[in-house]
């Protein structure tokens, strides 16, 4: 047997995009287009080609595919950098919808958890300098991040996930935080609750600062007084929403509802609030945001605002493919609907 006899044997011949040309009957031009995305097929051939594909388990041959374009074909996922960032189903939830489009796409991603005031020079510059990236999806910036401004000003493809502006170049997909917040009170209001107190997320957010507002904008319609003893400052932290909720009951004056800026600070005030002896929902009414999947399994199950977090994680991957393939310009700015999602706890 030769030297090379053995690869025969062992490494299976790897399928071409001129195999599967051949095998439906069109052009590897015709192939290339299916593959990539980009121009139009008829919808019979598209299929007949993506039928073939499944079937032979063709893979695209990304490293001459990215010589080709002079692209990596790499994305970067920008994420806060938390104490079990992969155990969070907020940011499980929103990678997964990133992940199905980049596989679809034939990109690959590299994630990137960034705490803030650890770095001794500028991480944003840093990656693009790498020249190891295509793009950035960068999930819940910081408001003020002067960090965020080289990269905003060197226009490197780059869409937030959570966060808006009115600066026209930035991209972001977003949802309508305020609109949820005054969903959420507004039926703690229907359901006869009147002294409705508020766990805020981080105001160097601009969901945390939304919901906020959307809180004090849907007191101001209902004609309600608001009070700023109501707030507990938790900053999208379930620890310290859990100590600092205690606040409300010290007084005679109680809460009879409480509406938490996301589902992780809701759940833990449910705990406490069972520990202080009152019950959820007899007593107390709580209300999340997010959605998260784990709200319809606490007991009593979560009440809650569902942010469509899938479907903006698809979104932002699918918009900055189009960004950095010159399928489209900035800037990129929508917000989705969010829809009151009730259950027990409310």
């Amino acid at each position: 047997m030769g030297n090379h006899d053995w690869e025969k044997i062992l490494v299976p011949k790897k399928t071409t995009i001129n195999d599967i040309a051949e095998l439906t009957g069109v052009s590897a031009m015709t192939v290339s287009r299916v593959v990539s995305g980009k121009g139009v097929v008829a919808e019979a051939t598209r299929k007949r080609i993506m039928d073939t594909i499944r079937k032979l388990d063709y893979k695209p041959n990304l490293i001459a595919r990215s010589l080709s374009s002079q692209r990596t074909m790499t994305l970067g996922f920008v994420i806060p950098k938390t104490k079990q960032v992969f155990l969070d189903n907020y940011i499980a939830q929103i990678l997964s919808g990133v992940m199905t489009v980049i596989k679809q796409q034939n990109y690959r991603l590299m994630i990137h958890p960034i705490k803030e005031g650890e770095e001794t020079s500028n991480p944003y510059l840093d990656i693009i300098r790498s020249k190891l990236l295509d793009g950035l999806i960068m999930l819940r910036p910081k408001i003020n991040d002067k960090l965020l401004i080289p990269l905003i000003e060197s226009g490197f493809p780059t869409i937030f996930i959570n966060h808006h502006s009115d600066d026209l170049r930035i991209n972001y997909i977003d949802t309508k935080n305020i609109d949820g917040a005054r969903t959420a009170v507004r039926y703690l209001y229907e359901k006869g609750c009147r002294n409705i107190a508020f766990v805020a997320g981080s105001i160097d957010e601009s969901n945390g600062v939304d919901r906020l507002n959307g809180y004090k904008q849907a007191l101001r319609e209902l004609g309600m007084s608001f009070n700023p003893d109501f707030i507990i400052g938790a900053d999208f932290d379930a620890g310290k929403a859990y100590k600092e909720i205690g606040r409300l009951f010290v007084n005679k004056h109680e809460p009879d509802a409480i509406f938490c800026a996301d589902d992780y600070m809701a759940i833990a005030v449910m705990e406490r609030i069972f520990e202080l002896e009152r019950r959820v929902p007899d007593d107390i009414a709580v209300i999340g945001f997010n959605n998260i999947d784990i709200a319809k399994y606490t007991r009593p199950a979560l009440t809650t605002i569902k942010q469509p977090l899938l479907m903006m994680g698809k979104l932002a991957a699918e918009e900055l493919i189009k960004l950095i393939e010159n399928d489209k310009k900035t800037p990129i700015q929508r917000e989705l609907d969010v829809q009151l999602i009730v259950r027990e706890s409310a």
